[in-house]
């Protein structure tokens, strides 16, 4: 399973209200109609933190559209004919990178949890400084993951590598869009959180992720779920 991320700004003129309504109840269900779609939802920005060193990613919401394989997702890009790209100036900025991930679970969301609103923090991480891809996946899969399933508080983990970034309709290597992953994680209140946060197996994790992450771009996001078409 893969996932095309969309990273969307919203227009200047709207306010965040309006960018939300048209992107939630117009533009989703345009886009839910592509073809082999099998999961789609729009993540909108509820927070953000200011981390050490930023990247690139500025955004007041990302979509995911969730498809079995990489040719699935041009198939269902190319469905639409252009319609699902079209509206976008309406409301976001037209400028909107495409970040193609693989998602790997680490921590599954409890079944009694599922459907519940929980706490979700999204990193978008770039490589430090001399890192290669290889040693950023080596690191991040490998030690980092179970570093960060001791550190008390969160109900759930994804780590997700990009392996395709697409800017302007074309794919563009890392130096021009750098980000190598994205860590997502769920908590049930904002107090796990910052339990989370606060812990000293936190702070251990925080300093091997220093020795191979560089820039850091973190937003707390809520959910909405688009309803796709059977198949």
């Amino acid at each position: 399973m893969i996932s095309r991320c969309g990273l969307m700004q919203k227009r200047e003129d709207m306010s965040v209200e309006e960018f939300q309504d048209y992107w939630l109840n117009v533009h989703g269900p345009i886009a839910s109609a592509m073809t082999n779609l099998r999961q789609y939802d729009q993540h909108v920005v509820v927070g953000a933190e200011t981390s050490r060193a930023q990247g690139p990613v500025r955004i007041d919401g990302y979509s995911e559209l969730q498809f079995d394989s990489y040719g699935d997702m041009l198939e269902g890009v190319e469905s639409l004919h252009g319609e699902g790209a079209n509206d976008v100036p309406l409301f976001a900025n037209p400028h909107c990178p495409i970040l193609v991930l693989a998602k790997r679970s680490v921590i599954k969301i409890p079944e009694y949890l599922r459907g519940k609103k929980l706490v979700q923090r999204v990193s978008f991480l770039g490589r430090a400084e001399g890192v290669s891809s290889e040693r950023f996946a080596k690191e991040w899969w490998n030690i980092h993951d179970r570093l960060v399933q001791t550190v008390p508080g969160c109900v759930g983990y994804n780590q997700d590598l990009f392996i395709d970034r697409i800017d302007g309709g074309v794919s563009v290597s890392y130096d021009e869009l750098p980000v190598e992953g994205m860590a997502e994680l769920w908590f049930e209140t904002r107090e796990a959180l910052d339990e989370f946060c606060a812990s000293p197996e936190f702070a251990r994790a925080s300093a091997h992720a220093a020795e191979f992450v560089g820039t850091i771009d973190t937003y707390l996001t809520e959910t909405y779920p688009v309803a796709v078409p059977s198949v």
